[in-house]
């Protein structure tokens, strides 16, 4: 009697899926490859912080505006493609991991940006880490037919702004900076050219929130940094301890303030205006922390002198504005509109600063500084009601208007779509009508039957009958819903 042969272990499947399709998933974090992938962002931050503490300067202020930029907007590339596509996949990893040394040569080539010997090197590892987000998109618009209207716009408008980039190469400067403001609003735009995609797919309301809080840590973190080499590079003495413990306070009044008040269900509003405002307007809250870690170091090496100097106290003041200016403003397009005068009106103090601060001692200028921002925190911890709906997660998917018309779990026929069947044509998908049972053919396929059913019959919801997927769709109101369990 032979031994039977044991079956070999199901393989892997070696492509994407779309995640944030799974209603009943688990409350998702960070996965162990993203805090990795997240590390060499703290070099690129610290690398575009030493350019502006450097340059204290208008024009040093500007480049450090302008490289923060691809910066940031680099990490929300990858954030956001694995939000909805991580996977376990090697392929997968093996892309991440190839990004992540494109932002490493980029990050080193961020003190040389803006000027003629350090430009290519720059824009090279720059269209590098694009390059690898386009082969990203390309995989997932190929192996996921869901989300290849949405996938493809980014190989569309990241290619142009690689292209962009390159013909830069070939002027001198300043017009070939003008070509680089032209190729990052093209990635800007990016996200907009499929508006009624990025509607259709959701977002994880856990992990995007926690990710969007790593690299506020990232550069609070850096805030703190900045703090201790300014101190390390001085005589210790009861003004420069003063002051470099204002210091680290305003970064941990900062933290209070962004992680219990900063109003992050606009992040993951089903309204796409509050959650760009969001997304867009979280480069200016970052950017403004790490400005201002920049003067609070620069701050702690003029303490012997009699007042800080117009860039040291444009940084202090101007980036502590510009982060509650941006919270402020999340605030309102979120609907709440509780303790804004207060916002306000420290906002107004530390604008007055810039003529008034001329007169202080440096101690006393971080000094304001925190009380503000201590005072921002005592108010919000006293009188912002609590909120228990704001504290809780929002589910993926949230359930339709037509939810109620989830009535049949089985197909009429396992042959296939039924009108190609009787046609005898092909299909790529197959699509179960929950209203009746009606199998039909996707999109994807030649015929779509299944969309077909919808407009003759306008049963509202369809669901996947494809093996390891576990979706619906409203057709009315043109968005994936929760698959109801059959009762």
């Amino acid at each position: 009697m032979s031994t039977p042969t044991p079956e070999p272990p199901p393989r892997r499947r070696n492509r994407p899926t779309l995640r944030t399709l799974d209603a009943d998933a688990p409350e998702r974090h960070a996965s162990w490859l993203e805090l990795f992938f997240d590390l060499v962002f703290v070099l690129a931050v610290a690398e575009v912080a030493r350019v502006l503490s450097a340059n204290e300067d208008a024009v040093g202020f500007l480049k450090y505006a302008a490289l923060f930029i691809p910066v940031w907007w680099s990490w929300i590339g990858f954030t956001f493609y694995a939000d909805r596509f991580e996977s376990e996949e090697p392929a997968y990893r093996i892309l991440m991991f190839a990004g992540m040394l494109a932002v490493t040569g980029m990050s080193l080539t961020l003190g040389g940006a803006f000027t003629p010997a350090g430009d290519a090197a720059f824009i090279g590892c720059y269209v590098l880490v694009r390059l690898v987000l386009i082969a990203l998109y390309v995989r997932s618009a190929y192996y996921i037919p869901l989300a290849r209207a949405f996938s493809l716009q980014y190989p569309a408008g990241l290619g142009t702004s690689c292209l962009l980039l390159l013909v830069s190469l070939l002027f001198d400067a300043p017009g070939r900076y003008a070509w680089w403001a032209v190729a990052i609003a093209v990635e800007f735009a990016t996200p907009l050219l499929n508006l009624r995609a990025a509607r259709s797919l959701p977002i994880d309301r856990s992990h995007i929130p926690e990710r969007f809080g790593l690299f506020t840590i990232i550069v609070l973190g850096e805030a703190v940094i900045a703090t201790a080499t300014g101190l390390a590079g001085v005589q210790w003495n009861f003004e420069s301890v003063a002051t470099a413990s204002l210091g680290f306070a305003m970064a941990a009044a900062i933290w209070w303030i962004n992680f219990d008040f900063v109003e992050e269900s606009a992040l993951t509003s089903p309204s796409l205006l509050r959650r760009f405002i969001y997304i867009y307007g979280h480069l200016f809250i970052v950017a403004g922390i790490v400005a201002t870690g920049v003067g609070v170091e620069h701050a702690i090496k003029e303490t012997q002198e009699a007042h800080l100097h117009a860039a040291t106290l444009a940084l202090v003041a101007g980036g502590t504005a510009v982060y509650l200016g941006v919270i402020t403003v999340i605030r309102l397009v979120t609907g709440v509109c509780r303790l804004i005068w207060p916002r306000v009106v420290a906002i107004a103090v530390l604008a007055s600063l810039f003529y008034f601060g001329q007169f202080l001692p440096p101690v006393a200028i971080l000094g304001i500084a925190f009380l503000l921002l201590g005072g921002e925190v005592w108010l919000e911890d006293r009188l912002s009601p609590e909120d228990a709906e704001d504290a809780a997660a929002s589910p993926v998917l949230a359930p339709c208007t037509h939810a109620g018309e989830m009535l049949v779990f089985e197909p009429n026929t396992a042959d296939g779509c039924e009108e190609c069947v009787r046609n005898n044509y092909k299909w790529v998908h197959l699509r179960l009508c929950l209203s009746c049972g009606h199998v039909g053919c996707c999109d994807s396929s030649k015929y779509k039957h299944a969309t077909k059913h919808f407009h003759a019959t306008e049963h509202p919801i369809i669901a996947s009958l494809e093996t390891g997927e576990s979706w619906a769709w409203c057709y009315v109101d043109e968005r994936f819903v929760p698959l109801a369990s059959e009762s």
